[in-house]
């Protein structure tokens, strides 16, 4: 357990680090937009937008260094205990707010690693592989202060029962019934008619013109930004004829999906996340918890395509 998960913190802090995007404003993957997404529906949204979204590349540097910073630690057996445990709180976190909303909890693993991360802290390294002491030596630090075999019964017992209180604290919270928000019901699609072969024509339609039939059908969709809510935005024809917008915004982790024509899906890069724009945006794979906001979208009779 110990080796696999400082392994998946190193390999997971060594993908925000190579991902060019992580920290880079205006991309999919970018820490900003998934933060925003996160205080939306997260029980401490409040600390988000408070702490973290005013400062979104810290907050994203921090969660990389420590990701780094906390695997090699337990990897080389450096304070392994104090490193679990901080493993632990920063997988709880992430459970409270990138993994809330996903249902039931044991789809989502940021729950089950906070547990894993609170049993390595309890029982420590017992003394194996430890990089350590070695290491202390060669920096001529250390010498003559052996670490104890063991520890003392109270001390032992005092860290089971903060150990099996903080993972039934998890599995609580787990367990809770999540609340929808209003952006999420409003994105559930209402019963509509048959579509038609050809798109919904509207006589004189209102609003903002994001693009044309034309330029559609060319490029397979088109992308825009929503003007209630300033949202990336994507506009698709469905092989029925009709046409179709849907905010960009995962509804899992906050990062902005793509249209794969191949598959005809909206594709989230973040955590393959998969909506199905034919059906509502419904899930079809990955761990979005609900599907993507519909947006209204009218095409006029020279094909220009507006959004009211």
């Amino acid at each position: 357990m110990r080796l696999f998960l400082g392994v998946t913190f190193v390999y997971a802090g060594l993908q925000k680090l190579f991902d060019p995007g992580f920290l880079s404003p205006g991309s999919p993957t970018y820490i900003g937009t998934q933060l925003n997404a996160f205080a939306a529906h997260s029980p401490i949204g409040f600390l988000i937008t408070a702490v973290a979204l005013p400062l979104p590349l810290f907050t994203g540097a921090a969660v990389l260094v420590g990701e780094l910073g906390i695997g090699a630690l337990v990897l080389l057996g450096i304070q392994t205990r104090l490193a679990a445990a901080a493993g632990a709180l920063l997988n709880f976190v992430l459970f409270l707010t990138a993994s809330w909303t996903v249902q039931p909890y044991f789809l989502g693993s940021d729950g089950i690693y906070t547990v894993a991360w609170i049993t390595l802290a309890v029982v420590g390294d017992q003394g194996l592989l430890r990089a350590g002491p070695f290491l202390l030596r060669q920096l001529g630090l250390g010498q003559g202060r052996p670490q104890p075999p063991t520890l003392d019964p109270g001390r032992r017992r005092l860290l089971l029962q903060l150990g099996g209180a903080a993972v039934g604290l998890v599995w609580v919270l787990s367990i809770l019934p999540r609340r929808r928000t209003t952006a999420t019901v409003s994105a559930l699609p209402s019963p509509s008619p048959a579509p038609s072969a050809t798109p919904l024509v509207s006589p004189s339609p209102t609003g903002t013109r994001i693009g044309s039939l034309t330029g559609l059908r060319s490029q397979g969709f088109l992308r825009f930004n929503d003007p209630a809510t300033g949202d990336s935005a994507l506009v698709v024809q469905l092989s029925s004829g009709n046409v179709v917008a849907y905010d960009a915004i995962c509804t899992h982790a906050g990062c902005e999906v793509d249209y794969d024509s191949g598959s005809k899906l909206f594709v989230c890069p973040c955590h393959g996340a998969e909506f199905d724009p034919a059906h509502g945006a419904d899930v079809v794979a990955g761990p979005a918890p609900s599907p993507l906001p519909s947006i209204k979208v009218e095409v006029a009779a020279d094909g220009s395509i507006y959004t009211p």
